[in-house]
């Protein structure tokens, strides 16, 4: 057995020393391998954020201007679809769907509403402007 491989051995050992503990308290926390948590998911939720943000702009939107509800309804679903697709799956996500969905749906039937009931007005005027003459 070669005497200066242990020699620095134990050299090395002495001054990697660390005080035992007087209370013998136990180690660290050890995280379980086997409860069945998941690891943190990478990548960014970037797009998560965008498709929420642009989810609530399209409900917004879709009640007032109906084309600019639609747009961003499209884009927000697209950017959930796509945060999806890349293993991001949290409640951001979600809802940002959801909300884009609402907001094509409340854009067409303000578009749909705004056609309907423009129609009624333009003959409301012109019958009353016969009426008059």
């Amino acid at each position: 057995m070669d005497n200066n491989y242990n020699n620095q051995n134990n050299q090395n050992d002495q001054f990697n020393q660390t005080p035992s503990d007087p209370y013998g308290q136990p180690g660290g926390y050890v995280q379980d391998p086997y409860n069945g948590s998941m690891p943190p998911q990478g990548g960014s939720n970037g797009m998560a954020v965008a498709s929420l943000v642009l989810g609530i702009c399209a409900v917004v939107f879709g009640c007032c201007i109906a084309i600019i509800g639609v747009i961003l309804g499209v884009i927000a679903v697209v950017l959930a679809i796509n945060s999806k697709k890349k293993g991001i799956v949290n409640g951001m996500v979600t809802a940002g769907l959801v909300l884009g969905i609402i907001g094509i749906g409340l854009g067409v039937a303000n578009m749909i509403l705004g056609v309907v009931l423009g129609d009624s007005i333009k003959e409301a005027l012109e019958n009353a402007a016969k009426n008059k003459s």
